[in-house]
């Protein structure tokens, strides 16, 4: 085809653990959005890594402009055009905007003068790209007084002005709000009207349907489609995406027992949280609603041991406690899933293995000394039981999928022993099928006696998943809902003080 930009042929990528890319074939054309679709660890973020040269192809062929190459190196791939923008931005944040775009190219835009930066020439050129491209940013502010969004811009400003031809985006508006969503979307047109393409990795189907020419779909490294995305249906992408329909999308248990597992009373904290009372019972799955800044994270962090200036009565199977830290909370039987796995939840650049016993080490402990193989039989049974893929227990967690992240999260605190649950936003950034994964081992918790409070933005989670939902509105509680009467109307109603 005369406008390709792009073309991956046959494709294999190979660990000792067996095979990641299949014989994936993928094609971008010039000046398209190009829809990225995969369960978590079906191949999407590894395919990129071949193109982007972080990662070097085992055999296959790629096309760049109909000839074709060996990308061995991130600097070849930028040279000829490729630039990627990860969910971790790469920026310097106490460095000016200006400074971040203009980084890496000094020398080859003549910005050095006898050894020394000129300053104003790193700034208009810098403020002209960002204008070029309708971004309202300063080129002279700093990236550290940004907010995520802006800094997202910065890094597509960064990556156009080495002159990118292919742009990679991986899951973009993870972060946004609503209206940075729809405005990203608007800077995502002026960028395809430059005749620059994109390849668009996300979950979130709503999304590729309103922004992507054509979408392909990986499923356990193999290429199962690339199609128009208007000749696809929803449901016809999830079928792709994990082999069948997803019916038994929110497996939800019935009612849970009388048992009292938690009881808070007359909860405050500061201006945040005002007189917050409620009970969670032996096999209940409670949920918490509420607008950003509601008091939803502060409740479960003050339950935690995390907050301080915290007022009102607690109680754990009928007997009142204080908890004064994280650490006596896990004694006392809490986990906490936060919504930030990677920076409150993950020791990134450990192993899975260490990960998972992090939270309870003595139990893998004897006369100060960890029993190696002991941790390494937890682990792995930990592991198996809910379905982490990886190369071996060594693996670091960097190096997972977002969906084995969480589920790596979930294993830690498994192994901790807990019997109330805590969850921030749990399946954030997760497909249908690690979501319903995730619902599952859930389910296996609370079939066991143990209690689950999950917060989450999803409305269709709280309504599939939960047996009650309180909604929090500026930091009281608004209402409470139970069983038919949870909707998505009477949430949002309550979480907008309407009601």
């Amino acid at each position: 085809m005369q406008n390709t930009l792009l073309a991956m042929v046959n494709i294999w990528k190979t660990y000792p653990n067996g095979p990641v890319l299949k014989g994936v074939d993928f094609t971008v054309r010039t000046g398209e959005i190009h829809g990225l679709l995969g369960k978590n660890g079906a191949g999407k973020s590894m395919l990129m890594k071949v193109l982007s040269g972080i990662v070097p192809l085992d055999s296959g062929s790629i096309y760049w402009r109909g000839e074709a190459m060996a990308i061995t190196s991130v600097k070849q791939a930028m040279d000829l055009g490729i630039s990627a923008v990860h969910q971790e931005l790469c920026l310097f944040p106490e460095l000016s905007v200006a400074e971040n775009i203009m980084v890496e190219q000094y020398q080859q835009r003549g910005l050095v003068k006898h050894g020394i930066i000129e300053r104003e020439r790193v700034y208009h050129e810098a403020q002209s790209i960002l204008d070029e491209l309708h971004f309202e940013i300063d080129a002279h502010g700093r990236v550290a007084d940004l907010s995520f969004a802006q800094q997202q811009m910065v890094e597509i400003a960064r990556a156009l002005s080495r002159n990118a031809e292919l742009l990679i985006l991986d899951e973009p508006t993870t972060a946004l709000n609503e209206r940075e969503v729809s405005y990203f979307f608007k800077v995502l047109h002026k960028i395809r009207q430059r005749g620059v393409a994109i390849v668009y990795i996300t979950h979130r189907l709503k999304e590729i349907r309103q922004i992507a020419d054509r979408i392909t779909i990986l499923r356990d490294g193999v290429n199962v489609g690339t199609l128009p995305v208007e000749s696809l249906e929803g449901a016809e992408i999830i079928r792709l995406m994990v082999g069948e329909e997803a019916l038994g999308r929110y497996p939800k248990l019935g009612l849970p027992t009388r048992n009292e597992l938690l009881r808070v009373e007359h909860l405050s904290m500061g201006n945040v949280l005002s007189d917050i009372s409620f009970t969670l019972r032996e096999g209940e799955m409670l949920g918490i609603a509420g607008l950003a800044g509601s008091g939803r994270t502060a409740l479960v962090n003050s339950i935690f041991g995390m907050a301080s200036m915290v007022t009102g009565k607690m109680f754990l199977r009928g007997r009142e406690v204080r908890l004064r830290s994280p650490q006596q909370a896990i004694k006392l039987g809490l986990a906490y899933l936060a919504e930030d796995r990677v920076r409150a939840g993950l020791f990134n650049n450990l192993s899975v293995k260490d990960n998972i016993s992090a939270t309870n080490l003595k139990r893998v402990t004897a006369k100060g000394v960890i029993d190696i193989k002991k941790e390494t039989l937890i682990a792995r049974g930990l592991t198996r039981r809910l379905g982490i893929g990886l190369a071996d227990l060594q693996q670091r967690v960097a190096h997972l999928s977002g969906g084995n992240q969480q589920k790596t999260m979930v294993a830690k605190w498994l192994f901790s022993g807990g019997f109330i649950y805590l969850l921030d936003e749990p399946t954030c950034g997760l497909d249908i099928a690690s979501k319903v994964d995730l619902y599952n081992i859930l389910n296996s918790f609370i079939c066991g006696g143990s209690g689950v409070i999950i917060i989450s933005s999803d409305l269709s989670e709280l309504i599939g998943m939960c047996h009650r939902v309180l909604v929090i509105y500026q930091g009281r509680i608004a209402g409470e809902l139970e069983g038919n009467e949870i909707s998505e109307e009477k949430i949002l109603k309550l979480a907008s003080g309407r009601e």
